[in-house]
């Protein structure tokens, strides 16, 4: 098989890897950074596109004739816009920026919140493009008029790539901007909050081959002549969903886990429903052109965030000191909701995590933490909790019965949390592979340049070379 690159973001850390589905080579791991300014949080662009290119460049330098194509996955909703010369207009902002605050509302009042979710099927976040568009409109109209090309982050970054400014599909549904049933985007919404229609360009299947690496970015980073940078599954749950190590035609229930933690099922066709509108369930696209039919569920955040508390108080965290800790702590009773408001932003009002957490289990009534251990016993058992609830909730909704969870991605590690996931729903849970991510963008790529015939190929030959480990549910 050939050799991809896959540039795989997340809202975290970034990597940029290189290989086929039976093995592949880090070339580069770094920080995605942002920055505070002004009061407002940005993106690091131009320092990740930095990273990015030294991973390519020593990818090439590992492979001078072997690689095919490349493609960029990233977490969902941010964007860049372009001028009409095709430059960059401002930062790009964090979804945790506080300028979305309050503005859900301000959009209802122009287009009512039954009408969006009728138009696109998308969870209501105060965090999605939709919201963050309308808050650049109210707030900076001038900057917004100068535009002429709207791009999602992983768009951006292939037109940098490749010249070719193209917007993704399963990117694009992310937005709540984009209408899965017509399959085009949502000009009923978009006209409602007074965008410019020509923002916003074709939309292209995942796994489209965009074109050639420009002549300068191929010179910079030493590849050959011929690679393809290709729009994969540039929704990075999209991508992972695309290695679910699952080689059935059944519909099967799988948790992409690491920073978010996304529940849901591969679906044919939208479910947009009164029901699901009730529940706040999303329809986002699948590589396969199918829909990712999930739940948001806030992650390993709110565990990260803690630790980068104590870490900046001075403490050193040993990770296999904070499991055994926090398994002499697995009968703590309480827990929490990982997406109640108050855990979505970084030290919001200067109130660090672990504080938030102690506010939550006092407001419940519920035994406050005290210990590390206990804090992450809490955390852990309030994601275990979510995911049993929304597991009951699609249950609900599509009525399929699931006893079978498949956990993919950088969170399938947690060992203590699969466990408990098992032991509170009653389900086998299978985790892995934890580079599902890279896999699956390998793996769209592969089908895209003819190496493979299709994901279900694709997803036999991950399952048969990453390891996948079994949890069995216990009783207590």
């Amino acid at each position: 098989m050939k050799k991809y690159i896959a540039v795989d973001l997340g809202a975290s850390t970034g990597r940029v890897v290189v290989g086929n589905l039976q093995e592949f080579t880090v070339t580069n791991r770094f920080v995605t950074r942002n920055e505070l300014v002004n009061g407002n949080v940005y993106w690091d662009i131009l320092y990740i596109f930095s990273e990015i290119k030294k991973g390519l460049k020593k990818a090439f330098t590992l492979y001078p004739a072997d690689i095919a194509g490349i493609s960029i996955d990233t977490w969902g909703v941010d964007y860049g816009l372009l001028d009409a010369h095709g430059a960059l207009i401002g930062l790009p902002y964090h979804y945790r920026d506080s300028r979305t605050d309050g503005m859900m509302e301000e959009v209802f009042s122009k287009i009512s919140r039954e009408d969006v979710y009728k138009e696109t099927g998308i969870q209501f976040m105060q965090l999605n493009t939709l919201f963050q568009l309308a808050a650049m409109k109210k707030y900076q109209p001038d900057l917004l008029g100068a535009a002429k090309r709207y791009l999602s982050f992983p768009d951006l970054l292939n037109f940098w790539l490749c010249g070719i400014a193209k917007n993704e599909y399963s990117h694009a549904t992310t937005s709540q901007l984009y209408n899965p049933v017509t399959k085009d985007w949502s000009w009923k919404i978009i006209d409602s909050i007074g965008l410019d229609r020509e923002l916003f360009g074709e939309v292209v299947p995942s796994g489209t081959v965009l074109g050639d690496l420009r002549e300068d970015v191929a010179a910079e980073i030493g590849a050959h002549e011929g690679v393809k940078v290709i729009a994969g599954g540039s929704h990075d749950t999209a991508s992972a969903v695309a290695a679910v190590p699952a080689v059935t035609d059944i519909p099967y229930l799988y948790l992409s886990s690491g920073t978010w933690s996304l529940l849901g099922i591969e679906s044919e066709k939208p479910i947009i429903t009164d029901k699901s509108l009730k529940y706040n369930f999303t329809n986002e696209g699948s590589a396969t052109g199918k829909i990712r039919f999930l739940k948001n569920i806030m992650g390993m955040w709110i565990q990260q965030e803690c630790i980068r508390w104590w870490e900046a108080d001075g403490e050193a965290i040993s990770f296999a000191e904070l499991d055994a800790e926090t398994l002499a702590c697995a009968d703590f009773p309480s827990s929490i909701d990982p997406n109640d408001n108050r855990f979505l932003k970084p030290d919001s009002a200067g109130i660090p995590m672990t504080e938030r957490i102690e506010d939550y289990c006092r407001e419940k009534g519920f035994a406050v933490p005290v210990s590390k251990g206990e804090f992450m016993a809490v955390i852990y058992r309030g994601l275990a909790d979510a995911y049993f609830r929304y597991t009951k909730q699609l249950a609900d909704v599509t009525g399929m019965h699931f006893d079978t969870l498949y956990i993919i991605g950088g969170g399938c590690k947690n060992t203590i949390l699969n466990q408990l996931t098992a032991d509170v729903s009653g389900m086998h849970v299978s985790a892995g592979p934890v580079e599902a991510t890279a896999l699956g963008n390998i793996l769209i790529q592969s089908i895209a340049m003819g190496d493979i015939p299709d994901f279900q190929t694709g997803r036999a030959l991950i399952k048969k070379h990453h390891k996948v480990t079994l949890f069995e549910p216990t009783s207590r």
